[in-house]
């Protein structure tokens, strides 16, 4: 006489449903012989396909797909079955490329200028140096800080970050013509060609002459 696999309970002949737990009584447990057997309304021991078969669902717990003819609600193992076919993980979303950089744009013949210098050594931006007093830093405007220089709109977010916002004036001799550079206190490190400087110290600038801001900005004083 058969039972019911969950509560033992005793079913008379030709009665597939248990009185106590509502279940179907399958003729035997899935296993892959009873794939072959397509009569059968039993579970089918296979990894669960891109698409249910009509009807069909599956367990998402062990994977185990059903036909149509398998009534109960729940897997052999106890978990509800499903009706919809998993669906396939997304593809992770493409990174955007960056947008290209358009090529710096030199000032008119004659024009003293700060070039900031990409780490590719090509000029990414071309400063005119047209005040008696140009400040370098980046924008701070709660603060009240704006800077004629801003890094911020050059660099990336790690790199500008270094520098400070109030870091350097260059200063114009009105005269003698020519340019300097100073340091302001508690800046993130000032370096004029090979040697670290000191704040609050006028350095004269040459053409050619090479300032390293915190360690991540790069220009160079020219006279295009």
């Amino acid at each position: 006489m058969p039972t019911c696999r969950f509560y033992g309970e005793s079913m008379p002949a030709g009665r597939r449903t248990c009185t106590l737990c509502g279940s179907d009584l399958p003729d035997v447990m899935p296993s892959a012989e009873v794939v072959a057997a397509p009569q059968a309304p039993r579970p089918l021991p296979v990894a669960v396909p891109a698409q249910l078969p009509p009807g069909g669902r599956f367990c998402p717990s062990c994977g185990i797909v059903y036909n149509q003819d398998y009534t109960d609600a729940f897997c052999i193992c106890g978990t509800e079955l499903q009706s919809t076919a998993p669906a396939a993980p997304a593809a992770p979303a493409a990174r955007p490329e960056p947008a290209a950089r358009p090529p710096a744009v030199k000032p008119p013949a004659d024009t003293r200028c700060l070039v900031l210098i990409g780490a590719d050594r090509q000029p990414i931006q071309y400063f005119a140096l047209t005040k008696d007093v140009t400040l370098i830093g980046r924008l701070d405007a709660p603060g009240g800080n704006f800077p004629d220089i801003d890094v911020d709109e050059w660099l990336d977010s790690v790199a500008a970050r270094k520098v400070s916002r109030q870091h350097a004036l260059v200063l114009r001799s009105r005269a003698t013509g020519s340019f300097s550079l100073r340091p302001l206190p508690g800046n993130t490190g000032t370096q004029v060609e090979k040697d670290m400087v000191l704040p609050l110290h006028d350095y004269p600038l040459m053409p050619g002459s090479r300032i390293v801001l915190g360690g991540a900005a790069r220009f160079r004083f020219e006279v295009t």
